[in-house]
């Protein structure tokens, strides 16, 4: 489940929105909570995806949670979903210069 839906589903059916208090307590501000709950489905499978062909598990992204919250933000409103998704669902490689997270994947999978 990615972070988005995670959050979508956990607010859901809420006569309010969360308090910043809440948030905080999940290490979240109003501005990240809205990206992840307004993301694209699937972000969680395409980040996977592409930072495997780095090298890079789910684990390491789940290692540093700012970071994963950067990624997931980032994934979840990419001009490039549709080309990323295709190329997952058509089981054929992508051209990861096409991926805003592409350099942080490459980075994590040197270290």
């Amino acid at each position: 489940m990615c972070v988005g839906s995670f959050f979508r589903d956990f607010f859901s059916g809420r006569e309010r929105a969360p308090t910043d208090m809440e948030l905080s307590d999940m290490g979240l501000t109003r501005h990240d909570f809205t990206r992840l709950t307004t993301s694209k489905a699937g972000a969680r499978e395409r980040m996977e995806v592409l930072a495997a062909r780095f090298g890079v598990t789910p684990q390491m992204i789940d290692a540093d949670h700012g970071l994963a919250l950067e990624l997931a933000k980032t994934c979840g409103h990419c001009i490039n979903t549709k080309v990323c998704q295709n190329a997952i669902d058509l089981g054929v490689e992508m051209d990861t210069s096409l991926c805003p997270n592409a350099s942080v994947y490459a980075d994590m999978s040197a270290t």
